[in-house]
């Protein structure tokens, strides 16, 4: 299997005077426990809408810091079902938040929330719910990828059928903003 490896070309592409940082991270894709919607945050500070996504720390798991991402950024912590999805992607941009270009590494996470008993959390973002139709344009060009990780998730979209030969393509889903390359794990 190929693993796409997403760079961005827009605003949010490589700053050459900025440190790169490589890490291991996950992305999490969020069902509502009673709803066909999915968890979304808008990040207050740069008017972004994207899937939870953080680093994986030393001592912790991929599976564990998925967890810990999920109640540091929602509060959330009632879950009924968290699932690693057999999918994997690189993602090479600069974290303007962090002033640093950044090659993570992500392994993705399905969970379904049991109940929307809520904790205290981060409050950089408003977490938020919707249909999968609507993520599409809340996501926005720059965070496409984040819509076709959503849409492998559920099955909307099949990780196999990645288009190597189209270097904006990941499946059905065009990534204008961005280029796509491919490595083999």
């Amino acid at each position: 299997m190929l693993i796409p490896i997403i760079e961005s070309i827009d605003e949010n592409k490589l700053v050459p005077s900025a440190e790169t940082i490589y890490r291991d991270c996950i992305m999490l894709v969020v069902k509502h426990p009673t709803e066909n919607k999915y968890l979304y945050l808008h990040n207050k500070k740069f008017g972004w809408n994207i899937l939870i996504q953080g680093g994986v720390e030393d001592n912790e798991s991929p599976m564990l810091s998925a967890v810990r991402e999920l109640v540091e950024e929602t509060g959330y912590s009632d879950i009924k079902k968290v699932e690693k999805l057999p999918f994997e992607m690189d993602n090479v941009f600069y974290a303007a938040h962090k002033n640093q270009n950044r090659y993570a590494k992500i392994k993705t996470y399905f969970i379904e929330l049991n109940s929307l008993a809520q904790n205290q959390h981060e409050d950089e973002a408003e977490v938020l719910f919707d249909t999968y139709e609507n993520l599409y344009n809340l996501f926005g060009a720059p965070f496409r990828h984040h819509y076709y990780l959503l849409s492998v998730a559920i099955g909307k979209e099949n990780a196999n059928d990645l288009d190597e030969n189209n270097p904006h393509k990941l499946g059905s889903l065009e990534l204008v903003n961005q280029k796509v390359l491919y490595r083999k794990p």
